[in-house]
């Protein structure tokens, strides 16, 4: 059965995650420089994930963005070495941006629906699925 749209504010949890995710754009500002392609891939995955409402899945991401450099996956260090760079923090500002405008992080959650277990595997192989 249809709901009719509802217009409610945003919850905690997607506040949390913009926060989050400006926070670390706004980290590497400080820095003054790009994302790594690790980061650069988490910062990707979070923002895809917060667009198709997956919160858990972009949290994870975003956990993943704050890892030293010394607790990555070196598995995964290797893959991304091959990858070229795709986004740069402007990109992803402006990605951010649209997915706020387009109203994603306002939709609510079916709180009947629990949400999926996912580790940052199980997202990354969803995620790249669809690309």
């Amino acid at each position: 059965m249809l709901r009719p749209a509802i217009e409610q504010p945003a919850t905690e949890q997607q506040e949390r995650l913009h926060r989050t995710f400006t926070a670390a754009l706004d980290l590497l500002d400080g820095q003054g420089r790009e994302p790594d392609r690790w980061e650069e891939e988490c910062l990707s995955y979070a923002l895809g994930a917060m667009a198709c409402g997956l919160y858990l899945a972009a949290e994870i991401e975003l956990a993943a963005f704050a890892r030293p450099v010394a607790q990555r996956s070196p598995q995964e260090i290797a893959a991304l070495k091959s990858k070229p760079s795709r986004f740069t923090k402007s990109m992803l500002r402006h990605g951010l941006d649209y997915v706020l405008q387009r109203g994603s992080l306002s939709q609510p959650v079916d709180a009947d629906v629990p949400p999926p277990a996912v580790g940052q595997i199980a997202v990354r192989s969803f995620l790249d699925a669809s690309l």
